[in-house]
């Protein structure tokens, strides 16, 4: 009896202990609720820290750990530069890398012992010398616990027995258990013996409990906020890749080796004074000089010239042969003009007999008769030159300057009619134009210079020549002449002028090609917040000139901003 009273009682002792020593084991996970989930360090701990002069990011891989040197200002990639790095007492020399701009590398044994190293970077370059201190926490190997829920028994069974403090706990839990059990089953005095171990137990371990509990560090939020410069910087969670990503805020995350890939260079904003300008729309346009047109004076077959038909593209120079034209009879003309040839013929064989008659009776008859004669045969001959070449005689179509073809109408054998109809045409590209239209009849009056841009980025310098008096679509034309044309330009081609007028703005000039545009259309730059993180910047923006913006709003001064780059950093996701 006395047997199955003690089995019954280890039976609801062990029932009791086990709702109770499970969230024991399960508290060392530190789950509650509302505390934010770990963030588990990379394999490659980071980092980051800065100077006026010099931008340094340090990756640990191992034993190894690889030095990125760039130019603060221009985030240019430091080369030949001498690095030498003290941690723990122990100062190491990093050697370049080869083929890698900017990265050194050296190999040191404090990296095996994980948690945080002061570094002490001295840094000797040609642009000058600096030190910089920060500090590199390395990981512990060991990775955090999961949930209990996803153990076995054997594993719980195996963590109490490695901890003292949980043995303990587990057997007072389950001594309580018993004197549970025992202040229900026994009856009189034993109970309340039982009863009175029971709650004395009770009380040790619950402050026991608040003991150990209270030892705990719960500062979750603080830690957060109290970071200073050269600070280690945790690379990402736990399972992302440390590559080029867009991050929760809407800033990127770029690493040094693909800033490099990227060709990411910036710029120091700085506030400066530029002209108002306003933007026009006009296009490529031949000098009226510098241009021409080929046509036919009559109608006929074509046919090429010495050196073949010219194609578009090709050099010609003033005066050359084109093409020429065969005139085009048809049969009754040319049956008419046999005739009147052969008539004129006839008429000349008879004056010509009457001139060599008079001539033989010279001194007897007048020679007024002689020289009437010679006259008329004279007449008779012009008139069979005339009449023999409209049958057989070319045109010659010959070049008006000296250019290029751009404008071939026509094809061997082709029959042309018409006097109006453009068989070549010939630009000096030399001597080209920009046609513009201005709405503002102010704007056209207080134009200083201009340039302008192809859809190709081109810029284009131009000198304004003059407006003309009539309008055109309620709008006025203004001519400029393109100053130094550079190869490839076409007539027709559309360009983008920004025309500088009276009056200044303040502002921060920039490349054009820094300001790209977001997703929802609007122009941004990209800041370089930190060594590995780039943060979009809305801005306000007019033209300077063909190459360059003025930034009204949206950046402040000494901002570092993306100049090379911009446009691939835009299409990070």
């Amino acid at each position: 009896m006395i047997h199955r009273r003690l089995l019954a009682a280890a039976s609801i002792a062990a029932s009791l202990a086990a709702p109770v020593a499970l969230p024991t084991l399960a508290h060392e996970g530190h789950e509650h609720g509302d505390a934010p989930k770990p963030v588990v360090a990379t394999a490659t701990p980071t980092m980051e820290t800065s100077s006026s002069d010099f931008e340094l990011v340090v990756v640990a891989q191992g034993r190894t750990l690889l030095v990125h040197l760039d130019r603060f200002a221009t985030n240019e990639p430091v080369t030949g530069a001498t690095i030498e790095v003290s941690a723990d007492g122990e100062a190491i020399t990093a050697s370049p890398v080869p083929g890698e701009e900017g990265v050194y590398r050296l190999d040191a044994g404090w990296l095996a012992k994980p948690g945080p190293h002061e570094l002490t970077v001295s840094i000797t370059a040609a642009e000058g010398a600096d030190l910089l201190i920060g500090t590199l926490e390395v990981p512990a190997e060991a990775q955090l616990a999961g949930p209990v829920g996803g153990q076995g028994m054997s594993a719980i069974l195996g963590r109490v027995r490695g901890d003292s403090g949980l043995m303990l706990g587990a057997a007072m839990v389950f001594l309580l258990g018993v004197l549970t059990t025992l202040a229900l089953t026994q009856r009189g005095r034993a109970r309340t013996v039982a009863g009175a171990a029971l709650i004395g137990f009770g009380l040790l371990i619950a402050s026991g409990a608040a003991f150990a509990h209270g030892g705990e560090d719960h500062s979750h939020g603080d830690e957060a906020k109290d970071k200073t410069p050269g600070a280690a910087v945790p690379a990402a969670i736990a399972g992302v890749p440390d590559s080029p990503r867009r991050l929760p805020d809407g800033s990127l995350y770029v690493p040094k080796p693909s800033q490099r890939l990227l060709s990411v260079r910036t710029t120091v904003a700085k506030t400066q004074q530029a002209a108002q300008t306003v933007q026009l729309i006009g296009q490529i346009i031949a000098d009226p000089n510098g241009g021409g047109h080929v046509q036919a004076t009559q109608s006929g077959r074509i046919e090429p010239g010495e050196k073949g038909l010219p194609y578009v593209g090709q050099r010609v120079e003033a005066g050359q042969i084109l093409a020429t034209i065969t005139p085009a009879v048809n049969v009754v003309d040319r049956s008419g003009i046999q005739q009147q040839i052969a008539t004129v013929e006839q008429e000349l064989v008879i004056a010509e007999s009457r001139v060599q008659r008079l001539r033989q009776l010279q001194g007897s008859v007048p020679q007024r008769d002689i020289d009437e004669a010679e006259a008329n045969l004279n007449g008779l001959r012009k008139r069979r030159a005339a009449l023999s070449p409209t049958l057989t005689t070319k045109e010659a179509l010959r070049a008006p300057i000296a250019g290029v073809v751009t404008a071939n109408n026509v094809k061997a054998g082709q029959v042309i009619e018409g006097r109006d109809q453009v068989l070549f045409e010939i630009v000096d590209p030399s001597r080209l134009m920009v046609e513009a239209v201005a709405f503002d009849p102010r704007v056209a009056n207080a134009i200083k210079a201009a340039t302008a841009t192809t859809a190709d980025g081109t810029s284009l310098s131009l000198e304004l020549l003059g407006s003309s008096l009539a309008l055109r679509q309620q709008a006025i034309p203004l001519l400029f002449r393109i100053t130094n044309p550079p190869a490839g330009l076409g007539v027709g081609q559309p360009v983008r002028l920004v025309a500088q007028v009276q009056g200044t703005a303040s502002g921060i000039v920039l490349p054009r090609h820094s300001v790209v545009r977001s997703a929802g259309g609007q122009p941004i730059v990209w800041q370089h917040e930190s060594p590995q993180r780039f943060v979009a910047r809305p801005v306000r923006t007019q033209p300077v000139d063909g190459g360059t913006v003025l930034v009204l709003a949206g950046i402040e001064p000494e901002a570092r901003i993306v100049t090379d780059g911009a446009g691939l950093l835009n299409q990070v996701r």
